[in-house]
């Protein structure tokens, strides 16, 4: 089992300095320190637009469909009792009741204190509620939680579901300062396009708010960079002129790169 909600507010308690560690990362000798830390072993991030909701040929799967399968395809699923990071933050903007969603083998050992197990209709309706809300969806294999909440010995069938906003993920900010190590952890879908349009006005809203900065102003329009980009596609959310378009790939090839990404069995071997 698990550790209780009592032993994870200990952990809980080094929150603060999260920051802080981001923004010193890529600084020498603290960046060798850290490396180990994020290397491909032990955190897995990869960001999935969960709120898109674009017209899709029909022989697409759209990442909110992918997302649902993976869900069904677990082996355990459990509902944490709230957001961390928007509660730790103290978010005025998004809800801080939409938690996290742990699948695999080592769900089924995490303390009811921290929240409970929960059906599959009940995690797919938990993820639309995120969609409404329009959250991003992470898909995460980190040890840091799983070392928090007392499960770090079944890490290999452990997967985190999160729904991030802007102002309180974990590990969305101040990744603009931090080591590229951190930013090397995150894997954008190959399946995701994110593009500008002709529609752009310039207004620099996407370049302010992308966390990585792939966003940069160029002759008054908006550029992407591609190998920078990470594919969340909070730019085309946030856009006032609608002028960033989401495409997926037109072949069935969604789900199964979520699972390569994330390369860790939902299910006991």
């Amino acid at each position: 089992m698990g550790y209780s909600k009592r032993v994870v507010k200990l952990f809980l308690g080094l929150w603060p300095f999260t920051h802080p560690v981001k923004r010193l990362s890529s600084r020498s000798p603290l960046r060798r320190l850290f490396a180990p830390l994020v290397r491909q072993e032990v955190m897995r991030v990869t960001f999935v637009p969960v709120a898109e909701d674009v017209p899709p040929p029909q022989s697409t799967v759209l990442p909110r469909q992918a997302i649902a399968e993976l869900i069904r395809e677990s082996s355990h699923r459990f509902i944490y009792d709230g957001c961390i990071c928007r509660q730790q933050e103290g978010c005025r903007d998004y809800p801080h009741d939409l938690g996290c969603i742990f699948l695999g083998e080592a769900a089924s050992r995490l303390h009811p204190s921290l929240g409970h197990q929960a059906t599959v209709e009940e995690c797919l309706e938990h993820l639309e509620r995120a969609s409404r809300a329009g959250l991003v969806g992470m898909l995460g294999h980190i040890w840091f939680d799983a070392a928090a909440l007392g499960v770090l010995r079944d890490f290999r069938h452990f997967l985190v579901l999160c729904f991030c906003c802007d102002c309180c993920c974990l590990v969305r900010t101040d990744l603009r300062e931090a080591a590229e190590e951190f930013k090397r952890a995150i894997k954008k879908l190959d399946n995701v396009k994110v593009t500008v349009t002709d529609a752009c006005k310039g207004c620099g809203t996407c370049a302010a708010s992308c966390f990585v900065g792939a966003v940069a102003l160029q002759d008054g329009r908006a550029r992407i960079d591609p190998l920078a980009c990470k594919g969340c596609a909070r730019c085309a959310q946030l856009c006032p002129n609608g002028a960033i378009r989401v495409d997926f790939d037109p072949h069935d090839g969604l789900f199964p790169e979520l699972l390569s990404r994330v390369r860790t069995p939902l299910r006991e071997e």
